[in-house]
């Protein structure tokens, strides 16, 4: 198939530009024999006519594609056209190419491939091995798979990526490339007719040559053309919902599989906090460590760089029995499981005492893989062990240590009566010495924990130790969790004397650990959510700037097609109002700063409760008098705070009390000891509670995930308090939640208390029509590059597109003393935005560039922060493109 156009109708293209509107109407004559009206608007637009015959040649005429591929593709993507012009001229077209017109109806009348019926097409594309040599290998089955695929990416539906790369694989990179550019020249001319829908079909040659032939074949048609419109629309409604069911389908399939990822990740964790883990690769010269879990940093003092790389024999020492080194080594050699204890070496020098299981990882086909390595410390036992004898003998001596030490220590005889409690003991549990001895120890502090109690003492009478963490009771009603370690102790002729229990305050570590596990769920699910923005971004950027400049162009008196303009335009500025709350979840949005007094904020949004929110809701306000200022955006802490109340009129649907309650709050070490998200120092501390239904405890530390709601469906997007979280994280601060069922909630929301200092002020520039300038247009999507130029091109910009970094390049250079200014996107493959921008650099270091993107990775900004003269967020409306571009071009 040909790969190349020739270099005759190159040279036409070329030529274009500088050829007179006289000059290219007479070659648009030669060329079909008369002037389509298509053209006709734009005689008196010399750059626009221009353009449109240009786009003609390129992707119309010149295109190598078979012209009855061509037509049969236009003629089904402009039924979706508002305008019957291109439809009704293309059905000529293809029944004057020879395809019979009950055949042009089936085409007609076909419905819009959905992501269901696409996977059949996409089977017999697979089934053709390889790329196609020559057109009349393609059969109708084939050529009938190529259009759905075509008309499916034409669409613009969702995953598109499966039909683009079969497409290519079996028309080849050129032919492909050839095939988007018609589909993108169809759809140009879709526009173009839409804005002038008063162009008439009856004075183009193709519907005088055939349109009252081909109707006498197939008298339907006549039919279709009249009402196909209404169809069209229920067609899409249709295809619509099915997308949406598709949508949520794939959601609920991202949950399951979040949620299964979590457990995993939590079983992990859970399995490597006991024992120290270690991996080894056979398979690698001298059996090196790829692996250590954090208990083995813990118990040998090594981090993981330290062992990773080096063979385990680091840990021996002088006193290593080597008898034990020997049976390891042959276990090793012989692929077996062994089990022994060795005496190793922490990295201060300390001995240690490991009780080891080491076992072999075989691949399905018995192919050895790794070792994998099991160490617990037993040095405690062992010493518990030589000093048993000593024990009762030296109880005494050492209860003066014991009278000193933080730890709770006490002794129990075999039937848990008390004997002995040490003030660590009286500390941590609120007992007094006298009013703990001889009672029985399993009442005083976990009445509730009877059956974990007696297999813990089993444990201990067999075994001599038990350790493990206990939830117990302060006699204040408190809970505490502990980390208790039980020892059996003999007398010297080895009869059960009693059972020495030490037990450390670990409640504070478990909170904290909780808090760091949930932090940790947080950021995975925040990272997850920035990548989907970016790519909504630039499904959104299109559809707000097409929308906004074919308001532009459509008549005044037209209200039907503006109001279905303005409802698009408002629906893709919803969307973008949703990605910008996934984005404050998901790193904080910094918007404009400014020195607010909460107070005023309070007091707005009390006025709003007041005339929007039920009556039965009694609205109470505790704001001190002396509230100090804050620093931040005055429209995200409104957000914030009207999220919160709304969410609290919803828990009282049979009315209650809203209390807001504002104070100062000096923030110590203890408090920011318990909290990973404070910091000492002055706070705003703003309260929002109700008397309503309260918060479920299996919900409670689920509620700031994205996506999460306990609602019904369609009254919550679960983004509410998820964006909460993420725009008082970007202020500094933090939130804390309490909820009792069936007596209400708490949101207790904590800002960080700052000096006074001048707002910035800021300058609205207005944007005016260009002056011929030409802008390169750089993004691997090609409906941005498409709507971006239509949009520059209207207000007489001249454009160069790019579908990545390499073909910038060449454009900049083929045109360097051209070019005035380059807009191009940061996140693109092959090769990033930033290192394109660099490299422009090199060729002209004066260039202008603007920057686009709708998620900019943090470590692109610092570098190439200098590099460009402005940064223009996706998505953008036409407006916004062309104030940038103007204040870049002025500067």
């Amino acid at each position: 198939m040909n790969k190349t156009l020739s270099a005759r109708k190159l040279a036409e293209l070329d030529t274009v530009s500088s050829r007179t509107i006289e000059q290219l109407q007479a070659e648009i004559q030669d060329t079909y024999g008369f002037l389509p009206p298509f053209f006709v608007p734009a005689t008196h637009t010399p750059q626009v006519f221009k353009n449109l015959w240009q786009q003609t040649l390129s992707a119309h005429i010149h295109n190598p594609l078979p012209d009855t591929f061509k037509e049969k593709l236009a003629v089904y993507l402009s039924r979706f056209c508002a305008v019957p012009y291109s439809m009704i001229c293309h059905s000529c077209s293809l029944y004057g190419l020879g395809v019979e017109a009950r055949e042009i109806l089936a085409l007609l009348e076909s419905p819009p491939p959905t992501e269901l019926n696409i996977i059949d097409h996409l089977l017999m594309l697979s089934a053709q091995p390889d790329e196609l040599k020559t057109w009349s290998e393609l059969t109708p089955a084939l050529e009938a798979s190529l259009l759905a695929c075509a008309s499916f990416i034409a669409l613009e539906s969702e995953n598109t990526k499966p039909c683009r790369t079969e497409l290519e694989r079996v028309l080849g990179e050129t032919n492909y490339h050839f095939l988007i550019a018609f589909i993108a020249y169809i759809k140009t001319c879709h526009i173009w007719m839409e804005a002038h829908p008063d162009v008439s079909y009856v004075n183009d040659r193709r519907f005088q040559a055939h349109f009252e032939n081909l109707v006498v074949d197939e008298p339907a048609l006549l039919g279709f053309f009249d009402t196909y419109w209404k169809q069209i629309k229920r067609e899409q409604e249709t295809w619509s919902a099915q997308q949406a069911l598709i949508a949520e389908r794939r959601q609920n399939e991202l949950v399951l599989r979040q949620v299964a990822e979590e457990r995993l990740y939590l079983a992990r964790a859970v399995a490597s906090t006991t024992e120290s883990i270690v991996i080894t690769d056979p398979n690698q010269l001298d059996n090196p460590i790829i692996y250590v879990n954090p208990a083995f940093t813990r118990i040998t003092g090594y981090d993981a760089q330290e062992a990773i790389g080096r063979n385990c024999r680091f840990l021996q020492g002088a006193d290593t029995d080597q008898q034990a080194v020997a049976q390891i080594r042959a276990a090793i050699a012989e692929q077996r499981e062994i089990k022994i204890t060795i005496l190793n070496y922490r990295k201060d020098g300390q001995p240690f005492w490991n009780e080891l299981k080491i076992a072999p990882v075989l691949s399905e086909a018995r192919e050895l893989l790794y070792f994998v390595g099991i160490a617990e410390d037993i040095t405690d036992r062992v010493r518990v062990e030589d000093e048993r004898k000593q024990a009762e003998q030296k109880i005494r001596e050492q209860a003066a240590l014991l009278d000193v030490t933080t730890d709770a220590i006490f002794v129990q005889d075999l039937s848990r009566k008390i004997l002995f409690w040490n003030p660590g003991a009286e500390r941590l549990y609120g007992y007094q010495s006298e009013e703990a001895l001889g009672q029985d120890a399993t009442v005083l502090l976990h009445p509730e924990k009877a059956i974990q109690l007696e297999q813990a003492q089993k444990t201990v009478l067999e075994q001599g130790k038990w350790h493990s963490e206990l939830n117990l009771i302060h006699r204040s009603g408190k809970k505490l969790v502990v980390e208790s370690r039980w020892t059996f102790v003999k007398d010297e002729h080895h009869n059960p004397k009693f059972i020495l229990v030490v037990s450390t305050d670990i409640t504070e570590k478990k909170q904290l650990e909780a808090q760091f596990l949930h932090a940790q769920r947080m950021e995975s699910i925040g990272t997850l959510a920035s990548g989907i923005t970016h790519d909504l971004n630039n499904i959104l950027t299109p559809i707000l700037a097409a929308s906004q400049l074919l308001l532009l162009k459509t008549s005044r008196d037209d209200a039907k097609q503006r109001q279905l303009l303005d409802m698009i335009q408002t629906s893709a500025n919803r969307g973008a109002t949703l990605i910008k709350q996934v984005l404050s979840f998901a790193r904080g949005l910094e918007g404009k700063r400014s020195l607010l007094q909460v107070r005023h904020l309070i007091a707005e949004i009390r006025q709003i409760i007041q005339e929007t929110f039920p009556k039965a809701i009694d609205v109470h306000l505790d704001l001190a008098s002396d509230l100090w200022l804050v620093v931040g955006d005055a429209t995200h802490l409104h957000q914030v705070l009207m999220n919160l109340c709304v969410n609290a009129r919803d828990a009282m649907p049979k009315g209650g009390t809203l209390s807001l309650i504002a104070e100062n709050l000096w923030i110590d070490e203890p408090y920011a000891r318990m909290n990973l998200d404070a910091q000492v120092g002055s706070y705003i501390v703003v309260t929002v509670a109700d008397t309503g239904t309260g918060i479920a405890p299996e919900v409670l530390d689920r509620i700031f995930e994205p996506f999460f709601t306990t609602k019904d469906l369609g009254k919550g997007t679960g983004l509410g308090l998820s964006t909460v979280l993420g725009i008082i994280k970007s202020h500094g601060g933090f939130i804390t939640v309490s909820s009792t069922i069936g007596e209400g909630t708490q949101f207790k929301v904590y800002l960080p208390a700052v000096k006074s200092e001048e707002p910035p002020s800021t300058q609205v520039e207005e944007f005016a029509i260009g002056q011929g300038e030409l802008i390169l247009v750089v993004d691997d999507e090609a409906n941005i590059r498409e709507i971006s130029q239509a949009v520059l091109e209207t207000y007489q910009y001249r454009v160069l597109t790019a579908i990545d970094g390499i073909d910038a390049i060449a454009h900049y250079a083929d045109h360097k003393r051209e070019i005035d200014l380059v807009l191009i996107d940061l996140m693109m493959p092959v090769m990033d935005g930033a290192t394109t921008i660099r490299a422009l650099r090199k060729l002209n270091p004066q260039v202008k560039i603007v920057a686009v993107s709708g998620l900019v990775p943090s470590a692109q900004m610092p570098a190439i922060g200098s590099e460009i003269q402005a940064f223009l967020p996706k998505p953008y409306t036409a407006k916004e493109l062309l104030t940038c571009i103007q204040s870049v071009l002025k500067s």
